[in-house]
């Protein structure tokens, strides 16, 4: 269940109540900006980021106002993508509860209306965090009717201030109430005179190719480029997880860009960008918000990839079995001989692919040629092959597998509707699923 999933993330108020602990109420939270008249489903941790919230805090007390649970949640938990997924609360009888939801800044601490949020400690002694009246927090009553019943609970939270919410809105040096645009004011905005930028970056690999991973493809990082009045290069460690970065610039005309680099620091490949997100103007006190997706495919590598792929092998019988690596997969069932077939985009055949054999000659998969079943154990490697764009090489590669059984004609395990995609250097695990069970396909019978 999606919502148990983000049981983990509360702190140690929540692992003291023991694993056995059955939620009486599960929480989910919209965030409003002050400016705004509607709050917006939660689904990016930008919204988060925007408002100067780092975490949630959702406190319990009973109709005598006596704290009975506090925990602690990051603003956007893991598994928040799903819509439906929800924070655990804690297990509390039937009754009337009032539950408070907290925003907490940068530091863990709760926005103030009343006095500034605490500096940094410097002497060592612990940060007065409390203030009179508490910002970006809802309370709601809540009736359970018998412990761990699981109710819904959703609310909205009012994001802080500009004067108030820590982050310096305006990108002029200034946050909060030492900005001279507050005037003093906490209920008031930050109006300064430079631009910036939020620029997401998206990487991909191979379109998306589940087998595909940065080492095998060579990449170590990945840098993006601002171009323009105020140049930028920011790089990060090839991933495929979605890197965030705000930048304060110089109003002007700018194109950005994205490269992928090798451990030296080399240009390995530069992804197609969307002509129309990669050009853009700054207007004077102006904000641009940039959701960049950059593929790097194989024909975005500025050199051929010379490289093989290995493979293990699995075959389940069914739904609910196990998948075993073994020629016998049921008793008296003995798989001989397996066709190992490289495909290209198309599923036509690579003639010129073939199956590493150690001491002897490769052997060339030419879609007939079947190999021991019993050759096939450990991990084996398919040759290198040239992964490029041009003419004779590969951008795709796909491989099917076929098992067969003594005086089969047919394959008893296969993965033919489906072929595995490959990817330079992968190392791929495949489960075959059972695809015939009749002649000698078929279970052994006794006598």
């Amino acid at each position: 269940m999606l919502r148990a999933r983000l049981a983990p993330l509360a702190l140690a108020t929540v692992a003291a109540a023991g694993c056995a602990e059955d939620p009486s109420f599960w929480v989910r939270w919209r965030l409003q900006p002050p400016e705004q008249a509607e709050a917006a489903e939660l689904v990016s941790v930008d919204q988060c980021t925007e408002l100067g919230i780092s975490g949630i805090r959702v406190s319990t007390r009973d109709q005598g106002n006596a704290l009975l649970d506090e925990r602690e949640f990051p603003c956007f938990p893991s598994g928040f993508e799903d819509r439906d997924a929800r924070a655990p609360g804690p297990e509390v009888g039937a009754g009337t509860y009032s539950v408070t939801v907290t925003a907490l800044g940068r530091r863990a601490v709760q926005f103030c209306a009343d006095e500034p949020a605490p500096a940094a400690d410097t002497d060592g002694s612990e940060a007065d965090t409390s203030c009179k009246k508490v910002l970006a927090s809802v309370a709601q009553d809540v009736v359970i009717r018998e412990a761990g019943e699981g109710k819904p609970l959703d609310v909205v939270i009012v994001g802080a201030p500009q004067c108030s919410d820590g982050i310096d809105n305006d990108r002029d040096g200034y946050t909060d109430l030492a900005d001279p645009s507050c005037a003093g004011d906490r209920a008031g905005f930050e109006l300064g005179d430079s631009a910036g930028a939020q620029v997401v970056v998206r990487p991909q690999l191979m379109s998306g190719n589940p087998s595909a991973y940065c080492d095998g493809l060579g990449l170590s990082q990945i840098e993006l480029a601002i171009t323009g009045p105020t140049a930028k290069k920011l790089r990060f460690t090839c991933t495929t997880t979605a890197q965030t970065f705000t930048e304060s610039l110089d109003p002007g005309d700018y194109t950005l860009s994205v490269t992928g680099l090798d451990a030296k620091g080399k240009v390995l490949a530069v992804p197609t960008l969307d002509p129309d997100l990669v050009n853009f103007t700054l207007a004077p006190e102006g904000f641009r918000s940039v959701d960049l997706p950059a593929d790097f495919t194989i024909a975005s590598f500025l050199a051929p990839i010379e490289a093989g792929f290995e493979f293990s092998l699995a075959l389940l019988s069914g739904p609910e079995q196990q998948p075993l690596t073994t020629c016998e997969p049921e008793p008296g069932l003995v798989i001989d001989r397996v066709r190992l077939t490289v495909l290209g985009p198309d599923l036509e055949l690579v003639p010129t692919a073939a199956l590493h054999d150690g001491a002897n000659p490769p052997i060339v998969l030419d879609g007939v040629t079947t190999v021991p079943c019993t050759l096939l154990g450990g991990l084996p490697r398919i040759e290198p092959l040239v992964w490029d764009d041009a003419p004779m090489a590969h951008e795709e590669l796909y491989l099917r597998v076929e098992a067969f059984a003594v005086g089969s004609d047919v394959p008893c395990y296969g993965n033919g509707d489906e072929p595995v995609p490959a990817a330079p250097n992968a190392s791929l695990a495949i489960e075959l699923p059972r695809v015939a069970s009749d002649g000698a396909c078929a279970e052994p019978t006794n006598p």
